[in-house]
């Protein structure tokens, strides 16, 4: 009797870790397109795509005003997801508008540019860089096939390791298990998620097609900038100004280059 409940149990937790892990490293599959034969509205407009970074600190009312200080009116549309990793946020592109987090209707509004925030939950869940490359390159080539342009924001420099001190034992090991798997044991690096990112752009021939503002500029160093976070994977007030400069910028720059 006692085998058989040993037994059972240790095939519970197998099929739990399975399942656990092929929800969390299976990639999407492609969705199909939708139709939308919605025009554009004048003037510029804006779409923001992403993860709990766009929901936070109210960054589109904050971009729109850093936009109308330089001279700019605008029309932004916003959509975040808490939490989410590249491959929600894809799958939220072509959720149903009564869905929750569906993003269809950035889609819909036909924005000049999409910009996307992305990146920070599948760097902090060590997803590695070829799972986040592969979900931003299907966001990517979803927003061109409507038209809409996309402006990437490279991956974010934020606390990976002080994040991942602050884990639980089941995520750290899940973890710890996806690096030695995927990455022979080593820590994935910031800088491999972006730059198998540009590699996927390059191979695909979008480099002329996307635009990607390097996040550098708003800091380069988690560590020499804390003053800028509200915890190891969110900015705070201060960093959101800096942040929505940063994006002004870029939008800047584009709409002097139409």
């Amino acid at each position: 009797m006692k085998k058989k409940i040993v037994l059972s149990i240790v095939l519970l937790s197998g099929v739990f870790c399975v399942i656990y892990f092929w929800n969390k490293y299976s990639y999407a599959p492609e969705e199909e397109y939708f139709p939308s034969d919605t025009k554009p509205e004048t003037g510029l407009q804006i779409g923001i795509i992403g993860d709990s970074w766009v929901v936070r600190q109210n960054l589109d009312s904050l971009l729109e005003k850093k936009l109308l200080d330089k001279g700019i009116q605008t029309e932004i549309y916003s959509s975040g997801n808490p939490g989410a990793k590249t491959k929600r946020i894809y799958e939220n592109l072509f959720k149903e508008n009564v869905e929750e987090f569906s993003s269809r209707k950035v889609i819909e509004k036909k924005p000049d540019y999409c910009i996307v925030i992305a990146g920070v939950n599948d760097a902090a869940t060590h997803v590695g860089p070829d799972f986040y490359a592969h979900h931003m390159m299907m966001i990517i080539k979803t927003l061109l096939h409507y038209n809409i342009k996309p402006v990437v924001v490279s991956l974010p420099e934020f606390g990976i390791e002080e994040n991942f001190k602050n884990k639980n034992i089941i995520s750290s090991l899940s973890n710890k298990s996806a690096e030695l798997f995927l990455n022979g044991g080593a820590e994935f690096k910031i800088q491999e998620y972006r730059k198998a990112l540009l590699e996927n752009v390059k191979h695909n021939g979008l480099d002329k097609k996307v635009v990607i503002l390097n996040f550098d500029e708003v800091t380069v160093n988690f560590d020499k900038d804390r003053n800028l976070y509200a915890d190891p994977l969110h900015l705070n007030k201060q960093g959101y100004q800096k942040f929505s400069e940063f994006l002004a910028k870029g939008i800047v720059n584009l709409a002097d280059k139409r």
